[in-house]
């Protein structure tokens, strides 16, 4: 918990006592010197004796009474000065603590690990940044409301306070972010990560509040101050790049940082920066993959697949660049650039040609999308019914309500739709039957060795089977040998892509593929095997 340190009283309440006292010593002084004046006149007494004594009495009674004055207006200026010292004291525990939890806050967090690598410099130790975040506290606080929110965030408080130790500096430095500050003895690292597991299990356990069972995940990151000059701001967010890589991989354990992360951070920034100068430039064009009939050999339709023409780095794929457009929010405005420039190039190609596009997860919850895809078929001159809209099946839970009325507004337009990576998710037949998909797309994971796993052949025969009982046919990704073209036709599937039927490909060659639509890719189909 926060330290409550007192502050010192202003230069200004040390001179006004000052010149209270020497009020008080001035009166007191008078009165003395009044009084041997009095009883020196009492010694030579005379005829106006009455008189004197009545003139030194009053001065007398005056001297007490200013002595009286000062001495109760020095007491109010000392109960005043112990004010304003309380309220500043306040005021600075204030300035460094959560008020929520009793914890240091991010200034207060900084100022005392300072203090702590300080001290620990001296002792020949080092100091221990653990970074922690807290995972689905957002989903408790729409589920259960902001008081239960704040109720676990003091309950999570208790939680790292107990296991960190009292030398132990801890901090709430936002929402659902806390730190903790630590000396360790230099190369001892194990002690630092077991604080770090210790801590973890006790966020993550179960815990009741009004009645009902509470429970979050948590990442950690820890970092160490093994360079002499690392300050806790650096340390600190070091430790922030840990626990990211940590909630990226979904490890359940403290991660240490290392110097790869940093760079694999600035490779990043690097590639934020690339992408917005790349739309503004449009390097981001299509590439297409051909989607063949697994019977006749003959091309019926692409999938669009993103490529990045870097000036300096040739070609770049999708896994490099759409995870961090999808991070810094700009995927739509890529898949934007993409989608338009495949519907101007496919726009007279043979009219029975169906051209797939994918749509982020992120883009489905976007209550607009199905008015940016229609703009874009209006401004290019695209057929609606060429049209293919690939949805993941996980990305239907985000809001199944809002991704049914971007569905229904799609299939108004005579768009078609293909649930894609069929299998991987945690889609129901419910949903199938509710949403009127078109195509229903096996994901290669199920396809790559089905000449050999028997369970793989099993669940896309399930697959298919399911989709001919539901009048929607069936496309398999990943086809990438002529041993997996024949198990999935003989398990019922009707169309296909993958390496085995051709690499995704410039607009150009595509161009070519299709004007020699007439020749099959192959002379004719390999025998049907069941696997």
């Amino acid at each position: 918990m926060a330290d409550e340190n007192p502050v010192s009283a202003p230069m200004v309440s040390a001179r006004r006592d000052a010149l209270v006292l020497s009020i008080l010593i001035c009166a007191v002084m008078l009165l003395i010197w009044n009084g041997s004046t009095f009883f020196r006149e009492l010694s030579f007494a005379g005829h106006d004796l009455d008189q004197n004594v009545q003139i030194t009495s009053t001065a007398l009674t005056l001297n007490v009474a200013l002595i009286l004055f000062g001495w109760r207006r020095y007491v109010d200026l000392q109960h005043e000065a112990e004010k304003r010292i309380d309220g500043e004291r306040r005021a600075a525990v204030a300035a460094s603590t959560d008020a929520l939890t009793g914890l240091y806050n991010r200034k207060g967090f900084a100022d005392r690990a300072e203090q702590l690598s300080v001290d620990a410099r001296q002792r020949g130790d080092e100091l221990i940044i653990i970074s922690l975040q807290i995972q689905r506290f957002k989903a408790i606080n729409d589920r259960h409301g902001y008081e239960m929110g704040d109720r676990l965030l003091v309950s999570v408080a208790a939680a790292i306070t107990n296991p960190a130790g009292s030398d132990a500096v801890v901090a709430r430095l936002s929402g659902d972010e806390f730190a903790i500050a630590l000396a360790s003895p230099k190369s001892e690292h194990k002690h630092a990560e077991a604080i770090g597991e210790a801590i973890l299990r006790s966020v993550t356990k179960p815990c009741e509040i009004d009645g009902r069972i509470i429970q979050v995940g948590a990442f950690a990151g820890i970092a160490s101050a093994q360079v002499n000059g690392l300050h806790v701001p650096d340390l600190l967010r070091r430790a922030d790049i840990a626990m990211d890589h940590a909630k990226t991989s979904r490890v359940t354990r403290p991660v240490w940082f290392d110097a790869g992360m940093e760079r694999a951070l600035i490779a990043q920034g690097e590639i934020e920066e690339g992408i917005r100068f790349g739309l503004e430039h449009e390097q981001f064009l299509p590439y297409y993959e051909p989607q063949v009939d697994l019977n006749t050999g003959h091309v019926v339709g692409f999938e669009v697949l993103a490529r990045w023409r870097h000036p300096l780095s040739g070609l770049i794929e999708p896994d490099v660049f759409i995870p961090v457009a999808e991070e810094i929010g700009l995927i739509d405005r890529l898949s934007e650039q993409v989608i338009r420039a495949a519907m101007s190039e496919a726009v007279d190609w043979d009219p029975s040609l169906k051209l797939s596009v994918n749509i982020a997860p992120s883009q489905l919850t976007d209550g607009w999308l199905a008015e940016r895809i229609i703009r874009l078929l209006t401004e290019t001159g695209f057929p609606a019914n060429r049209l293919v809209i690939e949805i993941t099946e996980s990305s239907l839970f985000a809001d199944i309500e809002l991704a049914r009325a971007i569905v229904a507004s799609l299939k108004n337009q005579g768009i078609r739709l293909a649930l894609d990576d069929f299998g991987t998710g945690f889609s129901s037949l419910s949903h199938l039957r509710s949403l009127p998909f078109d195509v229903i797309k096996i994901d290669r994971s199920f396809v790559t060795n089905i000449h050999h796993n028997s369970e793989s052949a099993a669940i896309v025969r399930a697959v298919a089977t399911l989709a001919s009982a539901l009048s929607v046919p069936v496309c398999v990704e990943g086809i990438e040998t002529e041993a997996a073209h024949a198990v999935v036709l003989g398990l019922g599937c009707q169309v296909g892509q993958g390496w085995y039927f051709g690499k995704p490909m410039s607009g150009e060659q595509a161009a070519q593929l299709v004007a020699q639509r007439d020749r099959p890719i192959f002379e004719q189909p390999p025998r049907a095997a069941a696997g």
